[in-house]
Parts: structure tokens; sequence; C-alpha cells
């Protein structure tokens, strides 16, 4: 199966492309480090690969993402022609967005409208979400934009919401994510310093924030 990692910008250094291509490594794995588009900036360049000309599902994920546990699971995850599957962000608003956009998994052909889309509009949609105050600049909204598109005419699902969560640099932030997950869940997200054998995917959602940063990952960057 062919995974797709955005990595554009100088946020993340190359140590993230040796960490996810180790981690990666049984599947066909391509990094894109150049916009398609001088017009489209950073995370929205995700929309060229709805215009690939590729008849079985994709992967799409960004480059921050931590892979722990039996993760393949999430990459394996069988889904069918009309179904976009992605992660719910069950730490949010589900009423103001469902998904997180670190992991998407769907099929190139479905979604070429959803790139037609946005092509007719590059500007206006870049800036769409933010303006409305949805979401907070510079560049954001990409996932906003997905959802409501997916939802237009495919079937959106999205795998066990105990296999994912949010991370960040802010203890005060990190312990309430661990409040929610026992809220949800009935189990702890973090026990002696590890996340539950539970978690597949730990995505740093916070623009700030560098999963090598982090006393919990660094040495994965190493």
């Amino acid at each position: 199966m062919k995974i797709y990692a955005l990595r554009i910008g100088d946020k993340y250094g190359p140590e993230y492309e040796t960490y996810i291509k180790e981690k990666l490594k049984d599947y066909d794995l391509t990094i894109v480090n150049e916009p398609f588009d001088d017009r489209v900036a950073l995370q929205w360049n995700k929309m060229f690969f709805m215009n690939l000309d590729i008849d079985e599902p994709i992967c799409v994920i960004d480059i921050d993402l931590v892979l722990l546990n039996d993760y393949k699971k999430v990459f394996d995850y069988p889904i069918e022609r009309g179904q976009f599957l992605s992660m719910r962000q069950w730490w949010g608003d589900t009423n103001v967005q469902l998904t997180n956009g670190g992991f998407f998994k769907y099929y190139p052909k479905d979604c070429k409208y959803i790139f037609d889309k946005f092509m007719k509009d590059i500007d206006h949609w870049q800036s769409y979400y933010i303006e409305k105050g949805i979401t907070v600049g510079p560049v954001n909204g990409e996932q906003n934009f997905v959802e409501e598109s997916v939802k237009e005419k495919l079937e959106l699902i999205t795998f066990s919401d105990k296999w994912c969560t949010r991370w960040c640099q802010d203890p005060k932030i990190n312990r309430e994510l661990n409040d929610l997950y026992m809220k949800y869940f009935h189990e702890p997200l973090i026990m002696h310093d590890e996340f539950n054998e539970r978690i597949k995917i730990v995505h740093f959602t916070y623009s700030l924030n560098k999963p090598h940063e982090s006393q919990m990952f660094k040495d994965l960057y190493t």
C-alpha cells in the first residue's frame, strides 16, 4: 500500500523522515518536501494526493506522528470504495470538527471532486476557516475543508477512539487529556510515563510543538 507523508517547510528536520521511514519500511512510502503548487501553503498540499490516478486505497499522514504498539492496524484498516477513513479527535468539540487531519485513508479517485473544489478557489479555502474563527492561522483549516467535502459524497468513518491521541509539551493540557481518556474509556492514557498499550498514533497537534523536543519522545529522533 502507498503512504504519503508531508514534510514541507523548515519546522521538521530530516530526522523525522528517518524515523517515519523506519516505522513504515514495510509499505511503499513517499515523503513530499516541495509544494505541488506555489500558491498552496504547507499542509494544504494534501489535496494533491486526491488527484492521483490510483485505483486502490492510499494513506496520507503528517510527518509528526509518533507510531506506537501495534500501529500497523491503523494503516491496514480495511475500507471500501466510497469510504474515507480518519481518526476522530475525541479530545475536542466534535460538533465543530469530527476528524483529525494527521491521518487519512481513501481511494484517490473517490476524492477527485475535493481536489477540484479546492483548486477552483485556492485563496478562498486557505483563508475561509481562519476568517470564520473556526481555526487559527497563519495556515490551517485543511482538515475542516476535507471533512466537510467528504460528507458531501462519501461515508466518513473512523477507527477506534482508543487508538489515538493528541499530545503537546504543556503538562497541564496533557493531564487534562489523561483525565478525558479515563472519563471516556475508563482506563488511563498514561501510566508510569508510558502510553496505554491501545494507543497506536500520537499526534502533536499544537503548532509550536515538535516531538523531538518532548521528553517522552526525543530519543526517537536521535
